[in-house]
């Protein structure tokens, strides 16, 4: 009897234990497991697919909200922010939704996302611990890991601030941090506990969500240069891209005339993943007045040779990263910095102008371009998803909806555009084809709630506050007005949401 007591109180204390360091929680179980060795469709953004079910950020919170730990504990999180969990069919329709990580996903890189391999969704969450003075660590991001049943959670590291560069590769997480690229490995059974320094002494990286390589710069170590080299991290391995010696003169001189002339600063752009194109900036550091720093690109075979025979200048000047669209060594690059989109062809080193043509003019800049299909372009503009051919050079606007581009990518799979709306920021999606025009009758896409709805009917109190009754989805009665309103929210944004669509149709 005291054996069993002792016994029992030692699988209790072990139990407390786990509950209160919050290790190893659990979750669901939510869906199944079976489409675990399903090709994965999107990984790095906000919305991932692996066959017949879709991932995806419930929405975008601030991490301000979370001012105690319970605020993002596990289980305890708001809806807003958790990551969800959807079957979808062939014709993209979302049934069998739940809530699979009870946690807030958030991340304030440029290039953030979550990821999935097979039977774990990788992703940031606001850090939950305190300081001396009880104050949460949220500017800080943990990455855990959880089963897509959401049966199980593990913890893989703390990293120091939200913006850190990041992707999680099949094996290993990777993050730069304090002007070095670590990582903390992993396997389908255990996390490593500790990181390890992958490169020190980098002086910037270029991190790309859909793809697992990594490109950095470094200075060079020699006293008499004043050159820097670019590096790639590929497969678990370093790549020297170029190195002191790359620009040498035949003869081993870096030039007869002037020994900085072919010593080089580079800059890395941006990352074509498709065609394993590196875009960076390139200017020699000879004291000539009229050097100026001009746009490259690479495009690398599967060893990541680098041969600069090979490389292609694209302007004579820095184009911006953001602006750079890849449309193909045939075609060149489609820059989006203006309201008239252009088209670079490569120039030669000796070239003192770009060879530039006009392609199509929108309305005005800033566009972000979500898809290119044969002639047309789709994109936001000022928050309003367009499309214009190239060839009748006619824009259109597909929906009236708003759209947010102030966190993170938009993501299309399939025919829809998956994004964070801009009234209540909760993930919509509209399906890029359902624009209508016909017998003089315009009726534009309408972006929906992808976590669902739930059938509601609305009064006002006495106060003049509307009030929300859930009913069942079958409640039909005579002279009763339904109204759909998103299930997965948090009742304050419900509130607002019943609010809004109350007064319009009562207008």
């Amino acid at each position: 009897m005291k054996k069993i007591s002792i016994i029992l109180i030692i699988c209790l204390a072990v139990c407390l234990g786990a509950l209160i360091t919050g290790c190893n929680p659990s979750f669901g179980p939510v869906g199944t497991t079976e489409f675990k060795d399903s090709p994965v469709v999107n990984n790095g953004g906000l919305v991932v697919q692996q066959g017949g079910y879709i991932y995806y950020v419930n929405g975008m919170d601030s991490t301000s909200n979370i001012t105690k730990p319970d605020d993002n504990a596990f289980g305890k999180a708001s809806v807003k922010g958790s990551i969800m969990k959807s079957r979808i069919d062939e014709k993209g329709n979302l049934s069998e939704t739940a809530v699979v990580v009870p946690k807030m996903f958030y991340t304030s890189a440029s290039n953030g996302g979550f990821y999935i391999y097979g039977e774990w969704i990788y992703y940031m969450s606001p850090n939950t611990k305190t300081d001396n003075k009880s104050n949460v660590l949220n500017t800080q991001s943990v990455a855990f890991r959880t089963k897509i049943d959401g049966t199980k959670t593990q913890e893989i590291a703390t990293i120091t601030a939200n913006s850190t560069q990041y992707i999680f590769t099949k094996n290993a997480l990777i993050y730069f941090e304090d002007s070095t690229l670590k990582k903390v490995g992993y396997t389908d059974s255990k996390v490593n506990k500790k990181s390890e320094d992958i490169v020190t002494g980098v002086d910037s990286a270029l991190f790309t969500a859909k793809s697992d390589v990594i490109f950095y710069v470094k200075s060079t170590g020699a006293s008499n240069r004043l050159n820097n080299n670019m590096y790639a991290y590929v497969n678990g391995e370093i790549k020297e891209i170029t190195s002191d010696t790359t620009y040498d003169e035949p003869d081993g001189e870096s030039s007869n005339v002037n020994k900085f002339k072919k010593q080089y600063t580079f800059a890395l752009l941006s990352y074509d993943a498709d065609s394993k194109t590196l875009f960076y900036t390139k200017v020699g550091n000879d004291n000539d007045a009229n050097k100026k720093t001009s746009t490259y690109a690479y495009t690398f075979d599967e060893n990541f040779n680098f041969e600069p025979a090979k490389e292609v200048r694209y302007s004579t000047s820095a184009l911006t990263a953001s602006s750079i669209y890849y449309l193909g060594a045939d075609k060149g690059i489609l820059y989006t910095a203006d309201a008239t989109l252009q088209i670079y062809k490569p120039i030669s080193e000796t070239a003192i102008k770009d060879d530039t043509q006009d392609y199509v003019t929108i309305k005005t800049t800033g566009l972000e371009i979500v898809k290119i299909e044969n002639n047309d372009i789709y994109y936001i503009l000022s928050n309003t998803l367009y499309k214009i051919n190239v060839e009748e050079a006619v824009e259109q606007k597909l929906s009236e909806d708003a759209i947010s581009t102030s966190w993170l990518t938009r993501s299309v799979i399939g025919d829809y555009l998956y994004y964070i709306d801009n009234t209540y920021n909760y993930m919509f999606r509209v399906d890029l084809t359902a624009y209508n025009f016909q017998d003089h009758k315009e009726e534009f896409a309408k972006g929906e709630i992808v976590s669902g709805t739930r059938k509601a009917t609305l009064t006002k109190n006495d106060d003049d506050k509307i009030v929300i009754k859930y009913v069942s989805d079958d409640a039909n009665e005579d002279g009763v007005k339904y109204y759909q309103i998103p299930k997965f929210m948090t009742s304050d944004d419900a509130q607002k949401y019943a609010e809004a669509i109350y007064e319009d149709e009562e207008d």
